[in-house]
């Protein structure tokens, strides 16, 4: 019993196999695509050709010639005699397509016509050949809405195959159905390719010096996305560079505050050692001399700071104007510390 149960499973796992590969099709579907011997071949790489499956939603190169062999059988259900074929892409020419001993060289064309052509075999493949168009697409100008535009970037490309029914044998009327999956893939080149890796890589590192994704990020993507590769890199450059000089100021402050703090705290444990009567044997002049010289390098640094809040005060950023207000403050607070300094050295100049 239990063998039988096990043997009933597999041959329903065997089963839903077998309709994965070949295409599920509804209980009015008249056509189906065999995705197990359909398949794509780059005629202008001479790669080995890829099946129906792993050839969607692939990135294909602008200008590239394709052969698509489409496997379409019938599924058995009886067709109405006014249903037909539409064969359509957007693919660029030159273009054909072969359906039984017949070519067409538009982009879309109506076949399989007619009761006598519905009783005889499917005429398995469909051949398509095409050239894979410019990475041309509409896009939309943020404000701007309204207005069709073209940008660049990756497009889609779409090979499709729909049952209907056509008055004039031209044009479809009616949509009965549309065979599935219906291929699409995408049209770019390498030079898009290329501007969305050195996009990425800018951001990435601009990102890293900034310590969080900003707004200016976001809105490169934006631009890359919205059909403006070339822009969407330059500006990453840039971006890059400018979050090199934002994040410089603030380490090259506080290196200064760091020396002025030391020189700060070696002049006020030298004036304390030498007041409580420590350093017997010291040169008190040479000590009052650096104390001089301690009181003149925070006056450098003092001028460092004053570059420093000048620059910053010039800048559109209120964050940078509103340190400079504070590098002024701390240049003020230097120069009394300075004086106070000199004071000590002369203190301790009189308790020799």
């Amino acid at each position: 019993m239990k063998v039988k149960g096990l043997f009933s499973i597999l041959s329903v796992v065997l089963l839903l196999s077998a309709l994965l590969a070949i295409g599920i099709a509804s209980a009015d579907d008249v056509l189906k695509i065999d995705e197990r011997r359909s398949y794509v071949t780059n005629l202008a790489t001479g790669e080995d050709r890829k099946t129906y499956a792993d050839f969607l939603h692939t990135d294909q190169f602008e200008g590239d010639e394709l052969e698509f062999r489409i496997y379409v059988s019938k599924t058995g259900v009886p067709i109405p005699d006014n249903y037909v074929l539409e064969l359509r892409t957007n693919m660029d020419k030159p273009r054909d397509w072969k359906f039984g001993d017949e070519i067409y060289h538009s982009a879309s064309v109506i076949v399989w016509q007619g009761k006598n052509e519905h009783a005889y075999p499917f005429p398995s493949p469909i051949i398509l050949t095409g050239v894979v168009p410019e990475p041309i697409r509409q896009v939309k100008e943020p404000g701007f809405e309204k207005y069709n535009i073209e940008g660049i970037g990756k497009d889609d490309v779409y090979v499709e195959l729909t049952v209907g029914t056509s008055r004039d044998g031209t044009t479809l009327e009616t949509i009965q159905q549309k065979l599935s999956p219906s291929m699409v893939f995408y049209s770019t080149d390498k030079d898009i390719q290329d501007a969305e890796r050195e996009l990425n890589e800018s951001l990435g590192a601009a990102s890293a010096k900034v310590g969080e994704t900003t707004k200016m990020e976001q809105d490169i993507r934006g631009l890359y996305e919205g059909g403006h590769p070339g822009w969407a890199s330059k500006l990453a450059k840039d971006y890059k560079e400018l979050a090199s000089t934002i994040e410089a100021p603030p380490i090259v402050l506080y290196v200064i505050v760091s020396v002025i703090l030391g020189l700060i705290l070696g002049s006020v444990f030298v004036y304390v050692y030498v007041s409580r009567g420590g350093g017997k044997g010291v040169d008190i002049t040479q000590i009052s001399s650096e104390l001089d010289d301690t009181s003149e390098r925070i006056g450098e640094k003092s001028s460092s700071i004053n570059a420093l809040s000048t620059k910053f005060a010039r800048s559109e950023d209120a964050e940078k104007r509103g340190m400079a207000r504070e590098l002024v403050r701390l240049r003020a607070s230097l120069n009394e510390i300075s004086n106070d300094i000199r004071t000590i050295s002369d203190k301790i100049r009189g308790a020799k």
